[in-house]
């Protein structure tokens, strides 16, 4: 358990139930930039989490009663270690939560052998595309992510979401163990 009181350690089935309301709570953020159809959609598929939780690709944030506040969902794409989804729960953001469960992504990714951790986001909002930069992601082409990050961006298109602000970021896995500036960003709360 760290200083601040949570931990973090691989999804196990009990956990799973719990998700769904942590991403909601996570997603209420959305409504304050004109983006309320985020906060009342579709929350991660309950089967998909049980698949990515059987194959250990699944961490969850739990606080000092071992109940989820927040969880990171990966997986396997275009050769990357793609991460899917990264929820903490309204009242437990600004904590350093959500870079310690990509914290645990980057870690799995490099004993996976995997090139890079990527993900997709909105490029302008705060706490999306400079956060993940801050923590040494950077924009990358589509193109150059490969078909599958191509198609994630595409469907979120389809979805509502608007393609001039999204995009594709990644973290090369060639960089040291331990990213400073994830240590500076942490030390900078």
């Amino acid at each position: 358990m760290s200083p601040s009181g949570y931990s973090i350690r691989l999804a196990r089935p009990d956990d799973l139930d719990g998700l769904g309301p942590v991403e909601r709570s996570a997603a209420s953020v959305f409504r304050d930039v004109g983006l309320g159809w985020l906060a009342d959609g579709d929350t991660m598929d309950p089967g998909v989490l049980a698949a990515l939780c059987r194959n250990g690709t699944l961490w969850v944030a739990v606080d000092g009663r071992d109940e989820p506040v927040g969880f990171l969902a990966g997986h396997a794409l275009d050769g990357s270690f793609h991460i899917a989804e990264v929820s903490v729960g309204l009242s437990h953001q600004r904590r350093g939560i959500g870079i310690r469960l990509i914290e645990a992504a980057i870690d799995h990714g490099r004993r996976m052998a995997f090139g890079a951790v990527t993900l997709t986001t909105y490029r302008d909002l705060s706490w999306n595309g400079p956060f993940y930069a801050r923590l040494g992601f950077v924009e990358v082409d589509p193109d150059e992510a490969g078909p599958g990050h191509r198609r994630k961006l595409s469907e979120e298109a389809e979805a509502g979401h608007d393609p001039t602000r999204r995009c594709v970021m990644a973290l090369r896995l060639d960089q040291p163990a331990r990213s400073s500036r994830i240590a500076e960003s942490r030390s900078n709360r």
